[in-house]
């Protein structure tokens, strides 16, 4: 080791890496060994990537925790399917419609339509819960679903009728979003105006019995008809 033939000068700089130039120039110039100054460490380790799919799958559990993974329904085993995953009980609306009334019109539901109704749940609300519950199940397809959303109404308002009910059709949230201009509601609108259509069919023909047959046969108007002494039961038996 050689022995410094003078102490290191200050350096004033304002640039850190011009500073850095000037303080190992000048140990250097004063006799200072490279060593002194940066002391060797040995080579240096050159970093490599691992590929751990247990980390990644960590990562990606996290990231889809709650929801899908993009592709995951190709997955399932064809011979588990889900229920809307197979062919439809039902592909004729007219007959998909009369088993729905069918299983409407049993005691024990035909007592919990009128008790909603009279309740405080609209007609819409029903209708769409019914039908929905229908696809989950493997009954009917989702343009299924759409098309007896209207005729479907008909029958659970003519069901409140031979109640007595004063039921809502639906309720504030329909128009809610009309005036909204924000980019995150836009779907729900275009959902909205397509749910809107039968509706709005509904609210201009009031009266059931006004009904076009092409949109409810008379004989399932009628078959709810026949169920009024046990519905007009229903709430005189004090089950509101």
């Amino acid at each position: 080791m050689a022995t410094p033939k003078r102490s290191p000068k200050p350096i004033i700089s304002g640039n850190i890496g011009d500073a850095a130039s000037s303080i190992v120039l000048d140990a250097l110039d004063a006799g200072f060994d490279i060593e002194e100054i940066a002391p060797s460490k040995g080579p240096k380790l050159k970093g490599q990537h691992t590929f751990q799919q247990e980390a990644l799958d960590e990562v990606v559990s996290l990231a889809n925790k709650g929801a899908p993974i993009p592709g995951q329904s190709l997955m399932n085993s064809p011979d588990e399917p889900r229920n809307w995953e197979t062919p439809p009980k039902f592909a004729n609306p007219r007959e998909a419609l009369d088993e729905i009334v069918s299983l409407i019109l049993e005691p024990e539901a035909i007592e919990n339509v009128v008790l909603s109704l009279a309740r405080g749940a609209t007609v819409a609300d029903l209708g769409i819960a019914i039908l929905y519950a229908k696809y989950t199940e493997g009954v009917i397809t989702p343009d299924v679903l759409m098309m007896l959303v209207e005729p479907l109404m008909y029958v659970i308002m003519s069901i409140g009728e031979e109640a007595n009910i004063k039921y809502n059709i639906d309720g504030n949230d329909a128009d809610e979003f009309e005036d909204e201009d924000d980019d995150e509601n836009e779907k729900q609108v275009e959902v909205l105006n397509e749910y809107k259509n039968p509706l709005q069919n509904i609210k201009n023909k009031i009266n059931v019995e006004d009904v076009n047959e092409a949109i409810v046969p008379k004989n399932i108007l009628d078959r709810v008809k026949e169920k009024s002494p046990e519905i007009k039961s229903i709430l005189s038996r004090g089950e509101t």
